[in-house]
């Protein structure tokens, strides 16, 4: 590992203007497990490493006015166990439980998994669906975007110098309202997603979320529109799944090729779907 300037800001001004000052010579660290392991095998050499897990409130995930707010500093083992009480949020912890391992879990977070922007991350999909919102802090102000469009691309997002995720928001949601991710990988443990699958669905919308299937997660947004035209049921749920997989654009790569990742698609819908409505048949 190379050698690089260490940085511990006490505030998330301090943070940013180290971003701006620094530019592409600095990575931030939150939780650190993919940075560790990007350092070790060489893709990057950071110059300056800015840590922001001392600054005040980023360690903090609660209810508030616009939901609940997590914080960027907050691990995802933190993070599953507060959702624990929160049922119709269930999607996002089934995301966060499928991620690695625990010891892995324990020192990521959910931030730092979004601004990774792999387009096999576990926990956008589950965001998306939830219609979660990115809340950004810079040295030119503050920001606050829909998630969907916090992504430009694989591994590039849309923040720009000096600027800094301070935490996510997902915006309340009825208790009767229910969620699943799933996700299908190589290997059952620790692996990345060949494809991963969220869908929620509330009183009145049921939204389905797709990741490792094109250069950034996906909504299957005609499927969504039957569902809404038409109800959530056995039949609808079997129509939709097929309307699911051709919202994918995915390529073949080692962890699965083209074709078998839109067949995973239309299963891993039929399944999420015929979960949320009991598979009662219209």
């Amino acid at each position: 590992m190379h050698k690089f300037e260490y940085h511990e800001p006490k505030t998330i001004s301090e943070a940013s203007v180290l971003l701006q000052t620094y530019g592409d010579q600095a990575k931030i660290l939150a939780g650190g497990t993919d940075l560790l392991i990007r350092f070790r095998r060489g893709v990057i050499e950071p110059q300056h490493v800015v840590n922001i897990k001392k600054i005040p409130g980023l360690d903090r995930i609660a209810i508030s006015q616009e939901g609940i707010e997590i914080g960027a500093a907050v691990s995802m083992v933190e993070t599953e166990k507060f959702l624990a009480g929160f049922p119709q949020y269930q999607v996002l912890a089934q995301a966060i439980h499928s991620v690695a391992s625990c010891q892995i879990r324990n020192r990521a977070t959910v931030a730092g998994n979004v601004c990774n922007a792999s387009p096999a991350a576990d926990t956008v999909p589950a965001l998306v669906v939830l219609d979660a919102k990115v809340n950004i802090r810079g040295v030119q102000g503050d920001r606050c975007i829909a998630i969907e469009n916090f992504f430009a691309g694989p591994g590039k997002t849309v923040l720009v110098s000096g600027e800094i995720v301070s935490s996510i928001v997902i915006p309340p949601a009825a208790e009767t309202a229910a969620g699943v991710y799933l996700k299908q990988s190589r290997r059952r443990l620790v692996d990345l997603a060949i494809v991963g699958l969220a869908a929620f669905s509330d009183a009145q919308t049921v939204k389905i979320a797709l990741g490792s299937v094109a250069p950034t997660v996906v909504r299957a947004q005609a499927a969504e529109q039957l569902l809404a035209q038409q109800g959530l049921n056995r039949t609808t749920a079997l129509a939709a799944a097929k309307l699911t997989a051709m919202s994918a654009v995915p390529i073949s790569d080692i962890r699965g090729s083209r074709e078998y990742r839109l067949a995973l698609v239309e299963v891993l819908a039929q399944r999420a779907l015929l979960a949320l409505c009991g598979g009662e048949e219209e």
